[in-house]
């Protein structure tokens, strides 16, 4: 099974919860070194766009662990799949966070053959 249908099937039906719920979207690239510079074109945001990083574990602590209440424990279960599958697929795991309010989230790593790939979502602060 390639990359992007193991991400893709580890994804499905499964959304990055906030003001409002965005799937996660496969994402890959030519580049194979990550950087906030990557991101910035990644997500067609200009140059100056706010970016952070976090963890991956960081991002999803709420959707991970079934006494947050934001999830149930099989559903709790099925973004703990994810989290393994990006964790055992790709290198280097960094999640980078562009812009603010409407804040674009990559989740991106290196693959075996050292080109950059992940998941995509949305995430809304307000």
């Amino acid at each position: 099974m390639s990359l992007q249908s193991n991400l893709e099937r580890a994804a499905n039906g499964l959304v990055m919860m906030s003001e409002s719920e965005y799937p996660f979207d496969y994402i890959s690239s030519e580049e194979t070194a990550l950087s906030p510079a990557l991101a910035l074109k990644l997500t067609g945001k200009p140059e100056g766009t706010l970016i952070t990083t976090t963890t991956l574990d960081y991002l999803l602590r709420n959707l991970t662990d079934p006494s947050s209440g934001s999830v149930s424990s099989a559903e709790a279960e099925q973004y703990q799949q994810m989290a393994a599958a990006l964790k055992d697929s790709l290198k280097e795991l960094t999640v980078y966070r562009v812009g603010d309010v409407q804040v674009d989230v990559l989740i991106l790593g290196l693959t075996a053959g050292g080109k950059v790939a992940g998941m995509r979502t949305k995430l809304i602060e307000t």
